[in-house]
């Protein structure tokens, strides 16, 4: 499992930072940022999630859907349940905010402009972050952590290493001298800390990636062009505090994480967060007899 993990995680940054390394290179060559964004996206997939795929095919020896990943028609509503949990703790975190006089709306807008950028966007960041992120992270680490860890620490123990890595690739962008240390600050961890957190609840209580991947991309471009302080944002926001700007960012992520928590404990359906959950190969039987597990259990 410790190998089978790390490997799974040294996958992830050696994509990242070969994309980062060749981007760098790119922009000496006087490429603009919409093909430097495009490379990116490009070979943080290209080499991550291949990567990862040989991993869980001849290391694991496991199916690709055990890592909680369907087909795209079937996991579509999982997409639009991440965006739209998204939006329901968007929702909630105005509202504190502008109750505890922390921020105000300032208008609604329907810019044209700012549509197309986030449709482009979308797509790039998809293919450089959540895409990838969510297939190593929530995906294969997580559930080779479950298979010897119980839930609560094999999610934590995620956390830890998704934090962990854009430190290591910063810090090897730092050794080669393309880089410095000044995006790593306390905020940024503790982000990092929190998003890491509510994105594999998401994975846990609905039992299927794509719900991670479509809050988590919908947390991009909400923080990026829904939800800020722009006359070319659909919420235009002003922060009166900068607790105004906190409770967007990662206030709305607590919200989510507490919402996400309630959800796992409800009724006959709760989440058992001590339980080990074996990886079994495809023709084994699970406890209840049959061949694929019940709904959260994987």
């Amino acid at each position: 499992m410790f190998w089978r993990v790390t490997l799974g995680w040294l996958a992830f940054v050696a994509g990242l930072s070969l994309a980062v390394v060749i981007a760098t290179a790119a922009a000496s060559y006087g490429i603009p940022t919409l093909g430097l964004q495009i490379l990116l996206a490009v070979v943080t997939t290209s080499v991550s999630v291949p990567l990862i795929y040989l991993l869980r095919r001849y290391v694991d020896q496991r199916p690709w859907s055990g890592l909680g990943l369907s087909s795209p028609p079937s996991g579509f509503r999982y997409f639009l349940l991440g965006i739209g949990f998204l939006v329901l703790i968007t929702a909630a975190a105005l509202l504190i905010g502008s109750a505890a006089g922390w921020l105000r709306i300032v208008a609604l807008h329907l810019p044209a402009a700012t549509m197309l950028v986030i449709l482009i966007n979308a797509l790039i960041a998809f293919f450089y972050e959540a895409f990838p992120e969510e297939i190593t992270f929530r995906g294969y680490v997580y559930r080779n952590l479950n298979t010897r860890f119980p839930r609560w620490l094999a999610l934590t123990l995620q956390v830890v290493l998704f934090v962990l890595a854009p430190i290591a690739v910063t810090g090897f962008m730092v050794a080669i001298g393309i880089g410095t240390w000044d995006l790593i600050t306390v905020e940024y961890i503790v982000n990092l800390i929190a998003f890491g957190t509510v994105l594999q609840l998401c994975r846990i209580v609905s039992n299927n990636l794509w719900m991670s991947i479509g809050f988590h991309l919908a947390w991009l471009e909400m923080v990026r062009y829904v939800v800020v302080p722009s006359q070319y944002a659909f919420i235009e926001i002003e922060y009166l505090s900068v607790w105004g700007n906190y409770m967007i960012t990662i206030g709305s992520v607590i919200i989510g994480i507490i919402l996400l928590i309630v959800w796992s404990l409800r009724g006959k359906d709760r989440i058992d967060w001590s339980r080990v959950e074996p990886d079994l190969p495809p023709d084994s039987k699970s406890e209840t007899g049959e061949a694929s597990l019940p709904s959260h259990t994987v």
